[in-house]
């Protein structure tokens, strides 16, 4: 089986493609009031998903910054990074694959059909999503029991509002 492609959006300033991935994704998630323990579950899926070809740069800041504002009033600046830090050390000993699964399962259902999609957002916040955050995006799926193709569906119409936004 082939690799999976990488998925480049078009080059765009970065600060603009947080502000349209934060717009956007606080439009998705305002539906539905969530716990500390709610947020934490998407923190872990999201932050597994984009730490899977390593967090570089201006990346992990930036991912702190989106969650620190999407999370407001529920985890300030310090709980994010705090739990961030949980996620390197855990990362490091227990491997992705199992903790992105104990991840998928502290989901509730409200949130489940959406996790990959929200995960692929914030994993594409430095422009572009990798074969290994493909794959987590994959594997995630299977926690879900979500079909690798609706997995692959789920990610390109991420991609695609999110081009449709900056345009």
């Amino acid at each position: 089986m082939a690799e999976p492609p990488i998925l480049q959006l078009p080059e765009v300033d970065l600060a603009r493609l947080a502000v349209v991935t934060r717009k956007m994704l606080s439009e998705d998630l305002v539906q539905v009031e969530r716990t500390t323990r709610d947020f934490l579950a998407l923190l872990d899926i999201a932050y597994l998903v984009a730490s899977a070809d390593r967090l570089v740069g201006d990346e992990r800041e930036g991912i702190l910054r989106i969650f620190e504002q999407l999370a407001d009033g529920v985890l300030d600046r310090d709980a994010v990074e705090h739990h961030f830090r949980e996620l390197d050390e855990v990362r490091a000993t227990a491997g992705r694959g199992e903790r992105l699964g104990a991840a998928a399962g502290d989901l509730r259902a409200e949130d489940r059909a959406g996790a990959i999609a929200f995960a692929a957002a914030i994993a594409m916040t430095d422009g572009w999503l990798g074969e290994a955050e493909l794959a987590a995006l994959y594997e995630l799926g299977g926690h879900l029991s979500i079909a690798t193709d609706k997995a692959r569906e789920q990610v390109e119409n991420v991609i695609q509002r999110v081009e449709g936004r900056l345009r």
